[in-house]
């Protein structure tokens, strides 16, 4: 397997946005006047494409990992992963597909060793024991592949997280019983060079998929969603060293579903869960925070949202302790779903602003990377950048003021 170094420089042209069509221009910006869009790239195939998450590299530069080429059916697409280096100012330094020409591959997240090897997460098909299996990737500093491996039975199995340690890769998922829709958590332990350390699954009666992962003292806090008894809720959770369960913790309102997509650990060492939610019988949802004790216990559960669909997909904190959220709504914006951008301050209190990005046709967000300057990286799918179906984006938003409240968003505070 190799990266696809060797299209032409139109192909790589197309792939990277360097010439953007008519209608990406119609993207607007909503709900703060000092914030603007400095700059974006695309990543386009003829099918959809994705980013799933935007990580700090060690020299200042940014990496965007996802997929490129998905159509479902029978038999699926050629999905390939994607990861795209990006400086600051937005130049795309280096862009890498995986997979080629071999079923699905695709990347959640990724984390830089200090030698700076760089390992990915997600899932693929290439390999493995059937089916979709968990799929580890180890490359260098230029993209070239040291080792891959993919862990999982015949079922369902990926990974959607991953975390650096000191001796090694911790990654984090759900694994599924050959034939069963039950989810169990996942984890798997590699060495620095992506040797298989130890692997655990924890197991239970109803449905426990894990998300997220952060490292703590003595172990790894984790964050996921449940449902027991027709019942969704959040969970946290804390493992040891060796990924044993130390303690579980499930965290959701009476008569609503809370569906997880955020972790964020704070300096003090309490947790920020995020998601969405909905009242049981009801379809559309409105963004869900919840803060927990370092223990685990519930501090503040809030909701936020508008008269339609607000979802919330993925969460990081920035340099003040206060919790940045990208998600999509429908409640305000340009049409369709748009982009949606809010913020917890450092109690994990929604804040009364909100921006929206997005044109006439639906725009996703989908990950979110806080800059030291103020400013933020913002990153999604749009079917409205004229490529065919999602095409996958990057932008950085200008230091917003967010110092004006959105009328078509409220804050309620809710009890566990």
């Amino acid at each position: 397997m190799r990266p696809l170094n060797s299209l032409s420089a139109a192909a790589l042209a197309l792939l990277a946005g360097a010439t953007a069509p008519p209608s990406e221009a119609n993207l607007r910006l909503d709900g703060d006047g000092s914030a603007a869009i400095a700059w974006r790239q695309v990543f386009a195939s003829d099918n959809d494409d994705w980013v799933n998450d935007l990580l700090p590299l060690r020299r200042g530069n940014v990496m965007a990992v996802g997929f490129l080429n998905r159509l479902d059916g029978s038999p699926p697409s050629d999905w390939r992963a994607l990861a795209a280096m990006l400086s600051s100012d937005g130049q795309v330094l280096a862009r890498h597909s995986y997979g080629e020409g071999r079923g699905i591959d695709a990347f959640w997240s990724m984390a830089e060793a200090v030698d700076g090897n760089r390992m990915f997460a997600g899932f693929t098909t290439r390999m493995g024991g059937g089916g979709i299996d968990g799929f580890a990737q180890l490359t260098d500093g230029t993209g070239q592949v040291q080792v891959e491996r993919a862990f999982g039975g015949g079922g369902y199995d990926r990974f959607t997280d991953v975390a650096a340690t000191r001796d090694g890769f911790v990654f984090l998922g759900h694994s599924q019983p050959t034939g069963q829709e039950k989810r169990r958590i996942f984890i798997v332990k590699t060495g620095l060079r992506g040797q298989p350390l130890w692997e655990r699954v924890h197991d239970a009666p109803e449905s426990w998929g894990a998300l997220y992962i952060e490292p703590v003292a003595g172990g790894f806090v984790i964050a996921g969603g449940t449902t027991v008894a027709g019942d969704s809720d959040m969970f946290a959770m804390k493992v040891d060293a060796q990924g044993r369960e130390l303690w579980r913790k499930r965290v959701g309102t009476t008569d609503w579903d809370e569906i997880n997509h955020g972790l964020v650990l704070k300096p003090d060492g309490r947790l920020v869960m995020t998601g969405y939610t909905h009242r049981r019988g009801e379809d559309a949802n409105d963004l869900v925070a919840a803060t927990l004790s370092p223990a685990g216990e519930v501090e503040r559960i809030e909701r936020f949202g508008g008269r339609a669909d607000d979802r919330a997909i993925l969460a990081k904190a920035d340099a003040k302790g206060r919790v940045w959220i990208v998600g999509h709504s429908a409640s305000a914006g340009a049409g369709g779903s748009d982009l949606l951008l809010v913020r917890l301050d450092a109690n994990g209190r929604f804040e009364p602003a909100a921006v929206t990005i997005g044109g006439p046709a639906d725009d996703n967000g989908t990950a979110l990377l806080p800059m030291a300057d103020g400013s933020l990286l913002l990153a999604g799918y749009s079917n409205g950048l004229g490529r065919g179906g999602q095409d996958a984006f990057v932008l950085k938003l200008t230091r917003p003021s967010w110092n004006k409240p959105n009328p078509a968003f409220r804050r309620e505070v809710a009890k566990p």
